[in-house]
């Protein structure tokens, strides 16, 4: 929250030497300067340019130095600088920098109301009928003109827009604009490039996919946009209330089927399921594994119900697969059974319910024991060991994987019983070359990763794939919100990590910011910065 109120004109040269002149005051101990410090210094590491910079940013109600900067930039640039920087803010996807790009958006706007109408694309994306409506009248081609930057219509800054959310009186008068342009001739099937495909944006797929936007997709719509335009029902299945899904399904979207499955599975939502499955989509076809994530890039496709018990999803959503006519029993090629898969997770009520839809209990004595630990069942668990004394030495990678779902997961009574047994805290498990220590962190599982640094685990250990600590996996999954605690902490979970002696040493990953919580405690640790986040001082 800002405590002091943004210039009216800002300097960005005198909010630089403001923030070097109170880092030197910090350091000189004035109680003043230290006091502005507080929120975001921890004791001990040195007070830094970056401490001070960040400090004076959220004093302005900014939640970093770089996005001061932005805004600062941008309102003492000329107004055409203002209006590009004002365009790509309002149009941001739906991605981690989403939230401060709007912020930044909507300060342009407060600074300088005249943005509003300064061109048609301000006019389209902000949703201003007068100012279009009176554009159209001197000159009916402004409608299909494209922006010299982005190749984009006027339609296509309309279906873009994210102004519905940030403002949502604007709503009504973003679709207005976009009739407006279609009854002067804009094509509804307007597109970046010759054609919608894959990575190129048509108005449906923005208006639909990106800017879950149903009005204006619903406009579309009734004047002929193409339901199965590519990415549209794919992207509408993130969203989670449905509505933009709903419209392309009643309007006959069905060629991205299955790929807006695979997005409803790995958002683990029910009623998305439900609302597809009820539309004809067949969940016998197995999903593109591209479709679920990164990580399955490369993958063979993916039964649904396997896809969903990876992804953890609730028993409701498996039984609507099955209920649907999913096979309970497909695999990828060389792996478990989906039956055996939910035992080694610790899934009994999604056991139970694919055994009640004809699967076969083919599991084994290892399947039974890693059930008992991943469901931190000791007496079972011991049970098994006291029969079989030589299985825990028969345990693989693949096996271990238990260990590193349930930190992932934050289960930490699972993860305690699996270390009290003897589970290698080092094991390599998954993709990534993760030790379970690497997935709590990168999860925000506080509780777990206490008790493997305590327990011994190696803090430095890096990954397989990218050769990075814990920390690092902290330091990212708190700005991606990786992983799956259902209760997750990055801040403890980094401050764990630091406390338990992780080196701070490229912590902070260029291209990947940490969440700004996470950024204030490293700053605040004397981390430094990748240049591209950083306003060096001259």
């Amino acid at each position: 929250m800002a405590t002091e109120p943004f210039p009216t004109r800002p300097n960005l040269d005198q909010l630089r030497r403001r923030a070097k002149d109170l880092a030197k005051a910090a350091r000189q101990g004035e109680p003043a300067a230290l006091a502005r410090l507080t929120s975001y210094r921890r004791p001990g590491p040195p007070i830094t340019l970056a401490l001070a910079q960040l400090t004076l940013a959220r004093e302005y109600g900014f939640p970093s130095w770089l996005r001061l900067r932005e805004a600062v930039e941008a309102s003492t640039e000329t107004t055409a600088h203002r209006v590009s920087a004002f365009l790509r803010a309002s149009v941001q996807g739906h991605f981690e920098p989403a939230a401060s790009a709007r912020l930044l958006a909507a300060r342009l706007l407060d600074y300088d109301p005249a943005i509003a109408t300064y061109d048609i694309r301000t006019a389209t994306v902000l949703g201003e009928p007068d100012y279009v409506r009176s554009a159209l009248a001197r000159d009916p081609s402004v409608a299909v003109l494209r922006d010299k930057r982005l190749g984009w219509p006027p339609l296509l800054f309309a279906c873009n827009s994210r102004w519905h959310q940030i403002e949502p009186r604007r709503s009504a008068g973003i679709v207005e604009v976009a009739r407006m342009l279609l009854d002067a001739g804009a094509s509804v099937d307007t597109a970046v490039g010759r054609a919608p495909r894959p990575g190129h944006c048509s108005a449906l797929y923005a208006a639909a996919g990106l800017a879950n936007h149903a009005a204006l997709a619903q406009l579309l719509l009734d004047r002929g946009a193409d339901p199965d335009t590519p990415a549209a029902l794919y992207h509408s299945a993130f969203h989670r209330d449905h509505q933009t899904l709903g419209l392309l399904l009643q309007h006959g979207a069905r060629t991205e089927g299955p790929d807006a499955l695979a997005a409803a599975i790995s958002m683990n939502d029910p009623e998305a399921v439900r609302l597809l499955l009820g539309a004809g989509i067949d969940p016998r076809e197995p999903l593109p594994a591209g479709a679920l994530g990164e990580s399955y890039e490369g993958r063979p496709p993916i039964p649904a119900v396997y896809a969903a018990i990876e992804f953890d999803c609730t028993p409701d959503l498996i039984q609507t697969l099955l209920e649907g006519g999913a096979d309970p029993t497909a695999a990828p090629v060389g792996s478990r059974s989906p039956y055996r898969e939910a035992r080694r997770r610790g899934r009994a009520e999604v056991a139970a319910i694919l055994l009640a839809h004809s699967a076969v209990d083919d599991t084994g004595e290892i399947d039974t024991f890693l059930d008992a630990c991943a469901r931190a069942d000791g007496d079972a668990a011991r049970e098994v060991l006291r029969h079989r004394s030589d299985l825990l030495a028969r345990l693989t990678d693949e096996d271990h994987f238990v260990l590193v779902d349930a930190a992932d997961h934050g289960r930490l009574d699972a993860v305690r019983l699996m270390v009290d047994l003897g589970f290698p805290l080092e094991t390599r498990a998954g993709d990534d070359g993760a030790t379970p220590l690497h997935a709590a962190a990168a999860s925000g599982s506080v509780d777990v990763a206490r008790l493997l640094i305590d327990r011994g685990a190696d803090i430095e250990a890096p990954d397989t794939t990218w050769h990075s600590s814990p920390l690092v996996w902290a330091s990212v999954g708190s700005g991606f919100k990786l992983g799956h605690s259902p209760d997750p902490d990055w801040v403890a979970t980094v401050q764990a990590l630091i406390d338990g002696g992780a080196s701070l040493e490229n912590v902070w990953v260029a291209g990947k910011p940490p969440s700004a919580e996470v950024a204030e405690l490293l700053i605040a640790r004397g981390v430094q910065q990748p240049a591209e986040h950083l306003d060096a001082m001259p």
